[in-house]
């Protein structure tokens, strides 16, 4: 029995795990986007500085997006990893009532 636990905090991390690594590379595509929008911005022969706020203002928003979308991926992972130990004490102290005889 403690090694299906064992095995289920496993693949709860790996899940927890795997959220996080979605999450940094959906902001590395977000990221990517951005900059290739700058750069297409910027190689055209218009007013400078205009797009480069306008660059700015996407990158900018590009890293909160993606700061967002790894802060949430976060709080789900540590959900996860809290549920578990939910379980583990319960499964615990079912363990230590049968233990002692009690049902």
């Amino acid at each position: 029995m403690p090694a299906e636990i064992r095995d289920t905090i496993r693949d709860i991390e790996k899940e927890a795990e795997k959220l996080i690594e979605k999450a940094r590379i959906e902001a590395r595509g977000i990221l990517e986007d951005a900059n290739k929008k700058a750069r297409e911005i910027l190689s055209a022969e218009l007013l400078v500085d205009k797009f480069k706020t306008e660059r700015d203002k996407i990158v900018s928003g590009a890293q909160e997006e993606a700061g967002k979308r790894i802060e949430e991926s976060r709080k789900a992972s540590a959900g996860i990893r809290s549920s578990s130990a939910g379980k583990i004490d319960a499964f615990s102290q079912s363990m230590a009532d049968q233990v002692r005889g009690i049902s």
